[in-house]
């Protein structure tokens, strides 16, 4: 279910110790590294993000709002989305917040779906195929003029709330939530890749850093699963998406 990749490590992410899922309890956050490979485009290297974000966790002596356990990283042969589907669920199923630490935009998509009546608030640039698949209390947070016209029209007819990454840097960060629980989505390529090297999506005019990590620790929500996804660190040599990502992160849990 989980491999030996976690073996060698003497702590886990942000210092926690490493464990198991029966170790956990309510309340606690459970990280668990998914390290998929992005199958099209030119920025390859998603596999790499777990192991990146322990690094620079550790490097920053980051500490975690909270308490829980490194799961370690899942073995990603077989019906791995099958897998990732019951982990969650499992986790969830005691109140503890998975922590996914992604991978290609399909480790997303099985989270999500392991939870499909939960709201969604998803941080990324481009719709694409996602907008059909999620419910109408999906949340779009940065994305950019580049949707076709039949997105906007589907964005619009479900009534899904969005703002755009101009909306959020020039101040509009009034996003009403209708639940005081969700899950979140943070796709890296959200941020503008003049401020994040490694970041899988090409996204000239996308959200700064600080903006990013403003709007989603100001959101009053409690998170119930957070997934990351985007990340492809061997392209930013200083580290800085590993950064953006982890700043997110700690502000997100800080309302959990």
């Amino acid at each position: 279910m989980i491999n030996a990749q976690r073996r060698p490590m003497l702590t886990g992410f942000a210092g926690l110790p490493l464990g198991e899922i029966k170790q956990c309890s309510r309340g606690d956050v459970g990280i668990l590294g998914v390290p998929g490979e992005v199958k099209t485009g030119s920025r390859f290297g998603t596999s790499l993000a777990p192991g990146a974000l322990r690094k620079m966790a550790e490097r920053l002596e980051v500490k975690l709002p909270g308490s829980g356990y490194d799961l370690g990283n899942m073995d990603m042969s077989g019906d791995w989305s099958g897998t990732l589907m019951h982990l969650v669920t499992q986790m969830t199923d005691r109140q503890v917040v998975p922590v996914v630490l992604g991978g290609d935009t399909d480790v997303a998509t099985a989270v999500l779906e392991a939870l499909p009546e939960l709201p969604v608030v998803a941080t990324m640039p481009q719709v694409r195929r996602d907008v059909a698949a999620r419910p109408a209390n999906t949340i779009w947070v940065g994305l950019n003029g580049e949707q076709p016209v039949e997105t906007w029209d589907q964005i619009s007819q479900r009534e899904m709330i969005w703002r755009t990454a101009r909306q959020l840097d020039e101040g509009a960060t009034d996003i009403p939530l209708e639940s005081d629980c969700a899950a979140l989505w943070i796709d890296l390529s959200v941020v503008d890749l003049g401020h994040a090297a490694g970041v899988v999506g090409l996204n000239p005019g996308g959200m700064k850093p600080e903006t990013l990590v403003s709007v989603i620790g100001s959101m009053p929500c409690s998170w119930r699963v957070i997934v990351i996804t985007g990340l492809a660190p061997a392209l930013d040599t200083r580290g800085m998406s590993e950064l953006i990502a982890i700043e997110t992160l700690i502000a997100a849990l800080r309302n959990g």
